[in-house]
């Protein structure tokens, strides 16, 4: 699938584009994809034949361009507004870190329970979080990882990352939700999060599955957890096309955050994933279904 959709669409994209080989040394370019229809279940930024990434044209996206989506361009306008200046008591904390090891089992459409694993990684997500910024991280873990905590502590943090099981939800995506401690009974859905709106929001990292798959009625709608947080008002959101592998997600965790916490102001979470993605394939090239599920949307 990857080296069809590099042949039928990513190739001739980036060609007309001029960019026609390895950055190398040089600044590496950005480019958004605004996908619609059913292209949008694809990972397009991750396009390619990745036998080929060692190679001097090598014919990947990953080692030509670092990619970023948008629902629409008025939506990536939206995302490159100034930031307020931040309010000096909320200056610390400034990420709040939701983390679920042990979710309480959720309901089918009958009324069944339905167990869900547990994620002893979104744990050590936290742990990952603690170590590269200390001092600015509200933990909120298991017990304490409600509905209402959670949407009480968002606003006054400028980051967020939530290490829990996500759904999508094809048939009403706008009921797609994160899984909390309460979720049977007050699940975060995506409705909840666009109301939330967020000025002073700058990054959102969903480290859970599908978190960025639209519904199958309407996929150029593009209503899913990520453009959900977006809307909300967060510049940058990291989600996931599919299922995350739980040791996977809290590697590469660790990786995206070490780059930004090294970074010190310069905010850049696109390149930071996909430098994060680049390691992750050395150690899987054959399995892209490990490393080509993160993407980053916004600006």
């Amino acid at each position: 699938m990857l080296g069809w959709l590099w042949d039928q669409l990513a190739a001739p994209v980036l060609g007309r584009l001029g960019l026609t080989g390895h950055p190398r040394d040089q600044e590496w370019p950005r480019v958004w994809w605004c996908t619609s229809g059913l292209l949008s279940f694809l990972p397009l930024h991750a396009a390619g034949h990745h036998h080929t990434c060692h190679d001097a044209v090598p014919a990947t996206v990953l080692d030509r361009a670092i990619s970023s989506y948008t629902p629409t361009v008025r939506a990536l306008i939206h995302a490159r507004r100034p930031l307020p200046e931040p309010v000096p008591h909320r200056q610390e904390p400034h990420i709040v870190a939701v983390a679920m090891t042990h979710t309480p089992p959720a309901l089918d459409p009958s009324g069944e329970d339905i167990s869900l694993n547990d994620l002893p990684g979104a744990k050590e997500e936290v742990g990952h979080l603690e170590a590269h910024f200390p001092g600015r991280v509200r933990p909120l873990i298991d017990l304490r990882a409600t509905y209402a905590t959670v949407t009480e502590a968002l606003p006054a943090c400028r980051w967020a990352h939530f290490a829990c099981h996500g759904m999508a939800d094809l048939a009403d995506p706008s009921a797609s939700r994160l899984f909390l401690h309460d979720h049977r009974t007050r699940p975060l859905t995506v409705l909840d999060v666009t109301r939330l709106h967020l000025d002073g929001a700058e990054l959102a990292f969903l480290s859970a599955c599908e978190t960025s798959r639209p519904g199958d009625l309407l996929p150029d709608e593009a209503i899913h957890l990520a453009s959900a947080f977006q809307l909300a008002g967060y510049r940058h959101v990291i989600a996931t096309l599919w299922p995350i592998d739980d040791t996977a997600a809290a590697d590469l965790t660790d990786d995206i955050y070490g780059t930004l916490a090294a970074n010190g102001d310069r905010l850049n979470p696109a390149r930071a994933l996909h430098d994060a993605v680049l390691g992750l394939r050395a150690l899987n090239l054959n399995s892209p279904r490990i490393w080509a599920s993160h993407l980053h949307t916004g600006a």
